[in-house]
């Protein structure tokens, strides 16, 4: 796929054209799992899909800018302006990682950063939201995390299960990640055709 400004360093190659249409908001939190974003947002869009990234304030502590607008093509949201960033029009919303922390706001309501505010405007439209929890065992196993867990479904969030390995709940590989974008895509056009038959 040739890059939109021409930059061939920037071009994906074409997997599938199952996103074709489809703008995905890339959220990402502030936990190591974030160097894997760049992978994510360019195997995305060899499915056809437009990615934009937002950030929590502490991503950049794991990611940088630079890399993220590379994967994309577009300018990564920072921080809220006048412009009205939060307020979603995307297809769907992939937070990945997901941290402890970021998962917990969301579910208490909290809209304090780029992220969680998109979030809870995605949630007021319907968007799909997809979220990859990745963090130390011993925090994937608290309570009230857990709690929060298992109340995602109620709002209509899918919940992309991570790996467990070395005490860590690690962030699910690329291709499931992008995988589980595609097959929500695909159920709802199944859904439509049922309609219309």
């Amino acid at each position: 796929m040739t890059s939109r400004n021409g930059n061939e360093d920037l071009q994906v190659d074409r997997v599938e054209n199952y996103l074709e249409g489809k703008s995905i908001a890339l959220c990402v939190t502030g936990g190591i799992a974030a160097i894997e974003t760049p992978k994510i947002a360019r195997h995305l869009r060899r499915y056809g899909a437009s990615v934009k990234v937002y950030v929590t304030p502490s991503a950049y502590d794991f990611i940088g800018k630079s890399a993220l607008e590379w994967a994309t093509e577009q300018e990564v949201v920072d921080k809220l302006s006048g412009r009205a960033e939060h307020i979603s029009y995307h297809d769907a919303v992939v937070v990945a990682p997901a941290t402890l922390n970021t998962i917990n706001k969301i579910m208490a309501g909290i809209a304090d950063n780029p992220v969680t505010t998109l979030i809870a405007s995605a949630l007021g439209r319907k968007t799909p939201v997809y979220i990859a929890p990745t963090m130390h065992e011993s925090l994937y196993n608290n309570p009230i995390f857990q709690k929060n867990l298992m109340e995602v479904y109620r709002y209509g969030i899918q919940i992309i299960q991570p790996r467990f390995s070395e005490g860590k709940a690690k962030i699910a590989n690329t291709m499931t990640i992008v995988n589980m974008v595609v097959k929500g895509f695909k159920g709802k056009e199944e859904k439509k055709d049922e309609k219309t038959t």
